[in-house]
């Protein structure tokens, strides 16, 4: 037996699980010298004990494993684990990384996931709620940056869709196995995400159903994948603030969007904000906060992230009609909206339009006195 075998083995029996594992991994020098330690030995090791010691030493009336490999290639389904170069660099830092990955989609969509930001809310949420989500998880998309979620109802769907709408990298982490992708409803968005150069993935094994102790698990994944956490609708029951505080013990940063005073999906928000989360308008607010942390200025940032025109390999950035008539305009100098309107022939609304989205894109940033330069 190799090492990625017994891992996968490991991640597949009952009550084994990242912290059990490292024990084992410690104790015995290898995964796969756990697994052939004999019952007696396996008793000795702390957390394992009587209990769990006659499922490691008879792993094969556990699990399947022929079946498991079978399943994941008929599906498409690609593994990796902690050794692979796929493997999200964010989540080595976490105390608790999963031990196996099971992974829909592209590859590289994992290995460039370290400027990454998470958006989760609510699963019940607010007109003004989901157009916060869009508009946020459209801009990061237009940023450059992958966007991370949990393919749940509500908040974490808007994100996902806005995402690909701008042709950006969506990683969407559920809390089941990837036979039984969960909400049912979100099966397609979750093959567009996969074939749009994007990745759904779990740590559960292929069958592994949906539970109460799977979502918080899948949550410290989506926290500690990506850099930060924005937190755009949640009541005070959310399970999107077990994210935010996973988030915070991870070390990454937390956003709240403020919501309506009366509503209690605003009510997780407001009180993150009081615990000293970051109150945000815009993901620009998102991009000026990394840049003041030390070592996370603009170029550090980019260097975490792909370029706006390399995020996502299936949907390069192309500008059309009269965004690429302003690029055009702008690709000397600074000019005023003013002289742009008149260049370009078209109407004030829309040309204030078209420079909105190039804003949003992170292509051309407003000045003071109605001028525009591009980036």
């Amino acid at each position: 037996m190799d090492h990625r075998t017994a891992l996968i083995i490991l991640n597949m029996l009952p009550g084994i699980g990242p912290g059990r594992k490292h024990l084992l991994v410690t104790y015995f020098g290898s995964a796969e010298a756990a697994l052939a330690a004999s019952e007696d030995a396996l008793q000795r090791v702390p957390g394992i004990g009587p209990r769990l010691a006659p499922t490691l030493h008879h792993w094969q009336d556990f699990c399947d494993l022929d079946s498991e490999i079978r399943l994941m290639e008929q599906s498409g389904v690609t593994l990796i684990t902690e050794e692979d170069d796929a493997y999200p660099p964010l989540l080595h830092e976490i105390h608790d990384p999963p031990i196996c990955l099971y992974v829909r989609g592209s590859l590289d969509a994992l290995r460039n996931s370290s400027g990454a930001i998470a958006i989760v809310g609510s699963r019940h949420t607010t007109f003004y709620g989901q157009r916060m989500a869009d508009n946020i998880g459209a801009a990061a998309s237009y940023a450059g940056w992958p966007v991370v979620s949990g393919l749940a109802r509500g908040i974490d769907t808007v994100a996902h869709e806005a995402c690909l709408r701008a042709g950006g990298c969506a990683i969407a982490v559920i809390g089941s196995g990837l036979c039984y992708l969960y909400p049912q409803e979100n099966v397609g968005l979750a093959m567009r995400i996969a074939q749009a150069g994007g990745a759904v993935i779990s740590e559960f094994p292929m069958r592994y159903r949906p539970d109460k102790r799977s979502f918080p698990m899948r949550n410290r994944i989506i926290a500690g994948i990506a850099l930060g956490t924005i937190v755009v609708e949640a009541g005070l029951q959310s399970g999107s603030l077990i994210t935010a505080a996973q988030a915070l013990d991870q070390n990454r940063a937390v956003f709240a969007v403020p919501g309506q005073v009366d509503t209690p999906f605003a009510r997780g928000c407001h009180a993150l904000i009081k615990e000293g989360a970051k109150l945000i308008e815009s993901f620009q607010d998102v991009i000026e906060d990394f840049t003041l942390l030390p070592g996370m200025k603009e170029d550090a940032l980019d260097a975490k992230r792909p370029t706006v025109t390399t995020v996502n390999p299936h949907h390069e950035l192309h500008l059309q009609g009269l965004e690429h008539t302003l690029w055009t305009f702008l690709q000397e100098n600074e000019m005023s909206i003013d002289d742009l309107i008149v260049q370009s022939g078209q109407e004030t609304s829309s040309v204030l339009a078209a420079l909105l989205t190039l804003e949003m894109k992170h292509l051309v940033k407003q000045l003071p006195g109605k001028r525009v330069v591009k980036l």
